[in-house]
């Protein structure tokens, strides 16, 4: 039968990147990827980043709402709303991360082009002030930021949940 098929798998061969879109797309199945399919899937990248990001920025605030909310629940239920607000925390983390990975090796891939010869992909990393035929990786000041992020909304998290006081009495 041969290899499981993947809605999108990409293979290098070579030195050359290919591109399969599974079985849905026959026309472009092995063809070499372009640059404009690259910047197409960077684009959508940052669109699911931005949604990502967009929710970690508001999940806080969401957190303290809902804590208020069940402020004169017991314990027991104030826990299991912490816990489930805290594996939202690391799985929106997760997610973050991941796509923004995602979004260095998409950078690589276009470096391993441009030091291929392909002008779009040079022009393009050239006024971004990126290395061509390179490894693109995150800066670290990225991941640290993130991390302390994760931190404070974990322990902010069981702060709103179990220890703040909402009320004078």
């Amino acid at each position: 039968m041969g290899r499981p098929v993947y809605p999108l798998q990409v293979e290098d061969e070579g030195s050359t990147l290919l591109l399969r879109r599974g079985a849905i797309n026959k026309k472009t199945w092995g063809k070499k990827m372009s640059e404009l399919d690259l910047f197409g899937f960077i684009g959508m990248n940052r669109s699911v980043f931005a949604t990502f990001f967009l929710c970690g920025v508001l999940m806080p605030l969401a957190v303290v709402v809902i804590a208020y909310l069940f402020r004169n629940f017991p314990t027991v239920v104030r826990s299991g709303a912490m816990v489930s607000t805290l594996i939202g925390v690391v799985m929106l983390t997760f997610f973050s991360m991941s796509s923004q990975n995602a979004l260095f090796m998409m950078l690589t891939m276009l470096s391993e082009m441009a030091g291929n010869g392909s002008e779009v992909a040079t022009g393009f990393l050239t006024s971004a002030g990126m290395p061509i035929g390179e490894t693109i990786n995150p800066p670290g000041w990225m991941m640290a930021l993130s991390l302390v992020q994760v931190v404070i909304n974990l322990v902010l998290t069981v702060y709103v949940f179990l220890l703040a006081k909402w009320d004078n009495s």
